[in-house]
Order: C-alpha cells, then sequence, then structure tokens
C-alpha cells in the first residue's frame, strides 16, 4: 500500500502543507507504513530543493532506513524454551544508557573503530572489504563489557539481544544445543547486535575432562556460528574467565578486547559522569573517593555513588556534604595513605586540621607529611604528584 500511495493521484505535485496534513491524518490512524512512505517522499524533496538541509534530511533518511530494516527483528517473537517457556533472549530497541561510559584509550579507539566499520560499511564492502562481525570481550566484572555492547548497539542503530544463559541451559540432553542454535538463527534473520554474556559457560575447553559431550559439541557449533555471522550484525562475546574458554574460540573472533579495571583517572571521570556537573563538588573530593575505590570495578562505583546520591535525596542534604561523610565513615577502615588523602580533602571543604585529626583519626604530624609540597627526604609523601 505504500508503493500505491507514492504514486497516488501525482503525489510528487503536492505542496508540502498538504504533505503535513496528510502525513498527521496516517499518523493518527496508524497506518505506519503510508507514513513512512510519505516521510521518505517530503525528506527527498526537501533534500533537492533546500540544500542547507541537505545533510540533515539525508541522515534523518538513513534512520528510517535502519528502522526499516530491523522492524522484522523487533515485531518477531523471542524463541522460547520448549519445556520452561522462558525466553531465550532479552531484547532492548532504545539503548538508554545511565551515564556515559568511561574507557582507557585502547578499548575506546577499538570500539569507535567497529563503529566506524559499521556506519561506512557500504563502501567497505565495494572495496571487497567486511566490516568486523565479531567481537570478544574479556575483563573483570563490572568493568563496561555488556555496557560497551550497549553502547554499540545505540551508536549503530541496531537492536540488541541478549542470550538468557539461565533459559538456554537445560538438563534434558541436547536441548541446550538446539536452544543455542534457536538463538543464532533468530538473530541473524535480521541485522542485529547478539550478546552472549558469561562466554565461558557455553565455550569451555574442550579438553576439560569434568564436561559432558554435549557442551563439547556446543562449542563445534559456536565456532560454526561465529565463522558464518552475517556483516549487517555483529555477534559480542564476553567473559570474566578468559581462561576457561576453549583454544579455537580466541581465533575466530575478528578482534578481541580486553577490559582492564579502571584507574584513578578513570574512576575519577566515572564519578563526574555520575554526580552530574550541576552539583559543583570539589576536585580535591572526587580525587579522594577515586583513591578511595582504586582497584574497584566501574559497576561497584557506581553502586556507591548511587547510594549518596540517595542519601543527599532523603536526608535533604547538598551531595558534598553526603560525600564528606562517606569519606569520614570510610576513613576509619583505610591504610594511612589513604586516610591523609581524604583528610587533605576534608581540609579542603573547609574543615580545621584539629577537626579533621580528631574526626578520623589521623595525627596532625601525619596529615603534614602528605600535604603536597613537602620533599620526600621529610619523610613526606606528595599525594598529588604520586
Amino acid at each position: 500500500m505504500s508503493v500505491e500511495y507514492e504514486q497516488k493521484n501525482g503525489l510528487d505535485d503536492m505542496t508540502i502543507e498538504a504533505d503535513v496534513v496528510q502525513l498527521a491524518r496516517l499518523t493518527l490512524e496508524d497506518k505506519d507504513a503510508d507514513s513512512r512512505a510519505l516521510i521518505r517522499k517530503m525528506l527527498h524533496s526537501i533534500s533537492r530543493q533546500c540544500p542547507e538541509l541537505n545533510a540533515q534530511a539525508r541522515q534523518v533518511l538513513a534512520s528510517l532506513k535502519t528502522a526499516n530494516v530491523t522492524r522484522g527483528i523487533t515485531a518477531s517473537p523471542i524463541p522460547v524454551d520448549s519445556d520452561s517457556r522462558l525466553e531465550l533472549l532479552g531484547r532492548d530497541n532504545i539503548h538508554q544508557l545511565p551515564i556515559e561510559p568511561v574507557w582507557n584509550p585502547e578499548v575506546e579507539a577499538e570500539l569507535t573503530s567497529v563503529v566506524k566499520e559499521h556506519i561506512h560499511r557500504s563502501e567497505l564492502e565495494a572495496a571487497g572489504v567486511e566490516p568486523t562481525r565479531s567481537l570478544l570481550f574479556v575483563g573483570p566484572p563490572g568493568v563496561g563489557k555488556t555496557l560497551a555492547a550497549r553502547w554499540l548497539a545505540r551508536e549503530i542503530r541496531l537492536p540488541l539481544l541478549t542470550l538468557d544463559l539461565a533459559a538456554v541451559m537445560s538438563s534434558f540432553l541436547g536441548r541446550t544445543g538446539n536452544n543455542i542454535r534457536t538463538v543464532m538463527d533468530f538473530a541473524q534473520k535480521s541485522p542485529s547486535i547478539l550478546l552472549l554474556d558469561e562466554f565461558d559457560a557455553i565455550a569451555k575447553r574442550r579438553d576439560d575432562v569434568t564436561e559432558i559431550g554435549e557442551l563439547k559439541r556446543l562449542v563445534t557449533v559456536l565456532l560454526q556460528s561465529i565463522d558464518e555471522w552475517p556483516n549487517e550484525g555483529l555477534l559480542i562475546a564476553a567473559s570474566n574467565h578468559p581462561d576457561l574458554l576453549d583454544p579455537a574460540v580466541w581465533r575466530r573472533f575478528d578482534r578481541v578486547l580486553r577490559f582492564p579495571s579502571p584507574s584513578k583517572s578513570e574512576i575519577a571521570e566515572a564519578i563526574k559522569r555520575i554526580i552530574g556537573p550541576s552539583n559543583n563538588v570539589k576536585d580535591s573530593l572526587i580525587e579522594a573517593l577515586s583513591d578511595l575505590y582504586h582497584g574497584e570495578s566501574f559497576a561497584e562505583v557506581e553502586r556507591q555513588m548511587n547510594q549518596v546520591r540517595k542519601s543527599s535525596i532523603l536526608n535533604r542534604t547538598a551531595l558534598e556534604t553526603a560525600i564528606i561523610r562517606l569519606l569520614i565513615d570510610s576513613a576509619r577502615s583505610v591504610d594511612v595513605q589513604n586516610k591523609a588523602t581524604i583528610a587533605l580533602a576534608l581540609m579542603e571543604s573547609g574543615l580545621s586540621q584539629r577537626e579533621v585529626s580528631k574526626t578520623i583519626g589521623i595525627s596532625r604530624d601525619t596529615i603534614r607529611k602528605y600535604k603536597p609540597g613537602v620533599k620526600a627526604g621529610d619523610g613526606g609523601h606528595n599525594v598529588k604528584g604520586k
């Protein structure tokens, strides 16, 4: 019907005003296909007649094309396990992120490169080159692997399908392999990003004598699927325990991204993004927090900061006040260097050296040793310059 609509009654001669009225009517009548056809016609016309709007019109046309491509997988029912009737996949078409993620430069460069390849996929294919089709994310829990998959889905504008491991794994012999094949077939029907989280649970080393034959056959199925993944989508596997993966798995992925634990500077940046720019928290307090949480994952930092934000709201105090309280409470159980960093941050926030010493249990002489500018020969440490 959409093609008929574009050809009906001299559509190309209609004015923009008439187009808008017609679009409103089609939208109210829930005639989605006709609405999209009319939008395409209007955008092509605008692109020709208004050079200054050409770039924006082309961008919307590209988005409309992507939306049309993904409608099939968005509308299709999620496959289920034949016994439990649990859905084998989770589906996310919106890709709202809690905060903009923070990664180290190497990871960020790799992810940005993948996005660029898929945005310009047609140019690569015309030159006989394929874009990245498969990614293996490895690293400890909470460092941003799942968030990276969601970020890629948002940037490439594809639906994100996430394997539900609990639903896929079955106690019935042969059922797990069938579920995996069903998931793979479904994800390849239309362009999408498939995330296989906890990949080590289904791609274990085939020389593991504790595993039954079915899981060893399952690895072979996975390897074949990785090799055959279509250019239009992405297959992402994520593992917290890469040492458990079958050696053959590593060679099959186009790229392997290693997500390290965050550095202090990355933790500080994540804290700034979580609390937001409008809260005016002093840099010294954020630095003290990044020292306190050094060695923790992004997920743990986010959990702690959200607890502070809730405390601030419920107690009707400024966020900075809630952070100071957190630092005071935490200072009792940290080493002397972290304690000194917290002490200096509290002093910059207005507390006297005497108050800080008494509150967190650190001598004033120790605080002086860690003040910036103290020479190493005097027994001090420059916290900010370490």
